[in-house]
C-alpha cells in the first residue's frame, strides 16, 4: 500500500544510507557516512576506516540535505573525523583549515568571521555581521561579534561562500558557517572524556577538559546528549606600566544538551539547551616601541561574552513532502572595558578612566521550511521566517582618579522585527543540465531610543523608526557532464539593513542623508555575486577539486568606524568590488590524506563617499590579497590494533591594512601559521602530542585593540608564541 518512495524511505530509517532514483524503475541505495550515523566517540574511535571523500556526506546549508557530490556550490565541508584529526576547536582554528576564510585576532570571543575578502573592517560595533552563524539551522548573533563557541562534538561544519540573502537573509553577505552537531543517538549509551595541557613559550599554561556522555531513552524511542567543557587559555603580552606579565589569559566554560524523540514512524520532536561563558582577563595587543609581546596601560581591559540559547523542532513527513519547524531564543551578553586614560572623549581629572561597554541582546528566532523527498523529479524549497531582536546598549566613562566618577553615559534601546518567505526550485532542463532559481521577500523594522540615562553629560535624547524591504534573487545554471564533472554560473545577492547612529560627545551632530559624516542614518548595503565554477572527481574518488572565479560589486559598503572622541558610529563608506580565483582540493588514498586550497583576490573601494576620509588605493580592509592553507594527515597500523597518526597544517594569510581611514590605516598580515602533531590510538584511548606556531613567528595578525589610542599609537595583536600541547582522550 506504500509508494515506492514512502517504502524506501521507510526500509532504510536509520541504517545510515539513502536512495537516489536513477530512472523510473531503478534505484541507488548509498551510504551517507558523516551525517546520518556519526560516530559516537569524536576522539577516540574503533579502528577508523580510511577517510571518507569530499563528497560522501550530506551538507545541510542548501536548506535541505544533498549530497556534495551533486552541488553547484562554493561549499566546503570538513566532517567529524578530519575536525578531530587537525584538532579544530575553536573559529580561529577552522579558519586555517577553510578555504577563502579570515578571522580577526582581537581576542577570544571579540572576533568577527570575513570570508572571499569581504570585510566592513574591524570593529565590532552596530552593523550585522558580513558573514552569518549559525547552529543546527539556528542563527546565533545579529550584530554582536561571533559567539566563537567551542567546537566540541560536531558532527561536521560546512562553510557556504558568497552571498546568501535568497535562503539566509540579512548578514550572509559573505557566507554562511554552518555547525553541524552529532545529534543524539537512539541505539547505544557511550560517551568521552577528553584532557589536555599545553605550555606556551614565556606565557603561562593552558589546560582543557572536555566530555560526552549518550543516553538512549524510551526503550529507543528517545536519546539524550550532553556535552560539557572548559578550557583555560594562558596568557603571554605582559603590561610593563602595570608591572603584570601574560595579562591576556581567558577560560572558557560552557556546554550543551540536546534530546530527541520519535513521535511515530514519520515525526520526530528535539529539542536543546546551549550555554557557554568567555571571561577574558585583558585585551591580547602589545604596542610598537616596546618589547616584543608588551604594553603599557593604566588599566586592565576585561572582556565577557556570555551566550544561551534554547530550542525546539519538529520534523517529519506527510504524503510525498519534508517538514521542518524550529524555534530558538537566543540571548547573548557582552562587556568589555577599554583604558580611556590617555585620551578620554570628554574632559577627565588626570589618571585612569575606564570605558566601560555593557551589550544585552535578545532574540526569538522561528523558521519553517517545506521540500519534496530527494526522489522528486523537481527539487524545491519553501520556508517562511520570523524574528525578534531587543538590544540594550550602556556605556559609560567613569574617573577612577579618586572616588569612582562617571563622566559621560549612554543608554540605547534597539527594538527589530523580521519577516521574511523565501524558496527555490531546482529545474531539470535535460537530463544534464538544471536551471535553479530562488529568493527572498524581507521586511525589517527597526526602532531606537537613546539618552544620556543618569550621566552628566551624554548624547542628546532621540527616538527613530525605519523599515527596510525589498527581494533578493539567485539563478544558478548546471552543467553534469559526468558523474565526476559538474559545471555551474550563478548570480546571488546579499544584503544589511541600515541603521541609526546615537553614540556622540555633547554637542556632537549628525547630518541628514548625504551630508558630513557621521549621518543621522546609514542606508542598508547589498552585494552582488556572479560566479563560475567547477567541481571535478576521479571515478575512484580519491582526487576531488572545486575551483571558481567570481565577482562581487557591493554598494553602499557599511562599515563601522570612529569619530575623534574614539566612540563608534556607523558610515556608508562607498562602493567596493572584488575579483578573485579560489581552488580547494583532495587527495585521499587509504590511510593518507592531503588538503589544500588558496584564494587569490582584488579587492577595492573603487567609489569613496566623498563625505568620508577614506583612501581608495588601501583596498578592502583587513583583506589580503592572498591566503592559502594545506593539511596532511597519515596514519600507520601498529600492533594489538593501535595506530601511529602524523597530522600536519599549514596556512598563509597575506598582507592588508587594517581599516578604512586615511588616518588609521597601518599595514599587517604577511605571516604563517603552522602545526604539526603525532598521536597514538586505540579503538578506545588516543594520545597526541602538538606543537603550533613552529617557527615562532611575532606577526601583526589584526593591528587593532583600544579604539582610544588607536590614533595616537601602533597597536600591534600578535600570534601566540610557540606553544605545545598533550591531550589524551578515553572512550567508554
Amino acid at each position: 500500500r506504500l509508494s515506492l518512495q514512502a517504502a524506501l524511505t521507510r526500509l532504510l530509517d536509520g541504517t545510515g544510507c539513502t536512495y537516489r532514483m536513477i530512472d523510473p524503475r531503478a534505484v541507488e541505495v548509498v551510504a551517507v557516512v558523516a551525517a546520518t550515523s556519526p560516530p559516537i566517540l569524536p576522539r577516540a574511535q574503533p579502528r577508523p576506516a580510511p577517510n571518507p571523500a569530499l563528497d560522501e556526506v550530506l551538507v545541510v546549508a542548501t536548506r535541505r540535505p544533498a549530497r556534495a557530490e551533486n552541488l553547484a556550490y562554493a561549499v566546503s565541508l570538513l566532517d567529524q573525523r578530519t575536525l578531530i584529526q587537525t584538532d579544530v576547536q575553536d573559529v580561529s582554528a577552522l579558519a586555517g583549515a577553510a578555504p577563502s576564510m579570515t578571522v580577526t585576532n582581537l581576542g577570544p570571543g571579540r572576533d568577527k568571521i570575513l570570508i572571499r575578502g569581504l570585510s566592513d573592517g574591524p570593529l565590532t560595533g552596530r552593523t550585522q555581521a558580513t558573514v552569518g552563524v549559525y547552529l543546527d539551522d539556528v542563527r546565533l548573533t545579529y550584530n554582536a561579534p561571533d559567539p566563537d563557541l567551542r567546537l566540541t562534538d560536531m558532527g561536521q561544519i560546512e562553510v557556504l561562500r558568497g552571498p546568501q540573502g535568497a535562503l539566509y537573509g540579512a548578514g550572509s553577505l559573505g557566507g554562511v558557517v554552518q555547525l553541524v552537531t552529532v545529534q543524539p543517538m537512539s541505539g547505544q549509551f557511550g560517551g568521552w572524556v577528553s584532557a589536555s595541557g599545553g605550555w606556551t613559550r614565556n606565557g603561562d599554561p593552558s589546560n582543557a577538559l572536555d566530555g560526552m556522555v549518550n543516553l538512549p531513552l524510551l526503550g529507543g524511542r528517545g536519546a539524550l546528549r550532553l556535552v560539557g567543557y572548559r578550557e583555560v587559555e594562558g596568557g603571554y603580552i605582559d603590561d610593563a606600566a602595570l608591572g603584570l606579565s601574560n595579562v591576556n589569559g581567558m577560560v572558557r566554560a560552557g556546554g550543551r544538551a540536546a534530546a530527541s524523540l520519535e513521535i511515530d514512524d514519520h515525526w520526530t520532536i528535539a529539542a536543546g539547551l546551549v550555554g557557554q561563558g568567555i571571561n577574558s582577563d585583558d585585551t591580547q595587543y602589545a604596542v610598537a616601541g616596546q618589547p616584543p609581546y608588551t604594553r603599557r596601560n593604566q588599566l586592565r581591559e576585561p572582556h565577557d561574552n556570555d551566550f544561551a540559547e534554547a530550542n525546539l523542532g519538529l520534523r517529519g513527513d506527510f504524503d510525498s513532502f519534508d517538514a521542518r519547524w524550529t524555534t530558538a531564543f537566543v540571548r547573548h551578553r557582552l562587556y568589555s572595558r577599554y583604558d580611556a586614560s590617555a585620551a578620554p572623549p570628554v574632559q577627565s581629572p588626570p589618571g585612569p578612566t575606564a570605558f566601560d561597554d555593557e551589550d544585552a541582546i535578545q532574540s526569538v528566532v522561528s523558521e519553517a521550511t517545506l521540500s519534496p523527498r530527494p526522489s522528486a523529479p523537481i527539487q524545491w524549497l519553501a520556508g517562511a521566517f520570523y524574528s525578534y531582536t531587543r538590544q540594550d546598549i550602556g556605556l559609560t566613562l567613569t574617573s577612577l582618579a579618586g572616588a569612582p566618577l562617571q563622566l559621560f553615559g549612554e543608554e540605547r534601546h534597539d527594538r527589530l522585527d523580521e519577516y521574511a518567505l523565501f524558496g527555490e526550485a531546482v529545474l531539470p532542463l535535460t537530463h544534464r543540465v538544471s536551471f535553479t532559481v530562488g529568493g527572498r521577500a524581507f521586511l525589517s523594522d527597526t526602532e531606537v531610543r537613546s539618552g544620556p540615562g543618569l550621566a552628566p553629560a551624554g548624547p542628546d535624547p532621540f527616538f527613530g523608526h525605519f523599515s527596510h524591504e525589498g527581494f533578493a534573487p539567485k539563478m544558478m545554471l548546471s552543467y553534469q557532464h559526468s558523474p565526476g564533472l559538474l559545471v555551474y554560473a550563478q548570480a546571488a545577492e546579499g544584503y544589511r539593513a541600515g541603521g541609526i547612529n546615537t553614540t556622540g560627545v555633547p554637542g556632537q551632530v549628525f547630518s541628514n542623508d548625504g551630508g558630513s559624516e557621521p549621518n543621522r542614518f546609514y542606508q542598508g548595503d547589498e552585494l552582488w555575486t556572479l560566479e563560475a565554477g567547477v567541481r571535478a572527481s576521479t571515478e575512484d574518488g580519491r582526487i576531488v577539486v572545486r575551483s571558481a572565479i567570481f565577482r562581487s560589486a557591493w554598494s553602499n559598503i557599511q562599515s563601522d568606524q570612529l569619530l575623534p572622541s574614539g566612540l563608534p558610529f556607523t558610515a556608508n563608506i562607498g562602493d567596493g568590488r572584488n575579483i578573485g580565483l579560489e581552488f580547494e582540493g583532495r587527495y585521499a588514498a587509504g590511510e593518507f590524506w592531503l588538503r589544500g586550497s588558496f584564494l587569490i583576490d582584488s579587492p577595492e573601494l573603487d567609489r569613496a563617499n566623498p563625505a568620508f576620509p577614506a583612501r581608495p588605493d588601501l583596498g578592502l580592509a583587513g583583506v589580503p590579497g592572498v591566503q592559502a592553507n594545506a593539511s596532511a594527515h597519515y596514519a600507520w597500523p601498529l600492533a594489538q590494533g593501535r595506530r601511529l597518526e602524523l597530522d600536519g597544517r599549514y596556512a598563509y594569510v597575506g598582507a592588508s591594512h587594517l581599516t578604512f581611514d586615511a588616518v588609521t590605516s597601518p599595514r599587517m598580515g604577511g605571516y604563517s601559521t603552522s602545526r604539526l602533531a603525532t598521536t597514538l590510538t586505540d579503538e578506545r584511548w588516543r594520545l597526541t602530542l602538538a606543537a603550533e606556531n613552529l617557527a615562532d613567528t611575532y606577526a601583526n595578525t589584526f593591528a587593532y585593540g583600544n579604539p582610544f589610542t588607536l590614533r595616537t599609537e601602533r597597536q600591534i595583536t600578535p600570534l601566540r608564541p610557540t606553544t605545545v600541547s598533550l591531550a589524551l582522550s578515553v572512550a567508554y
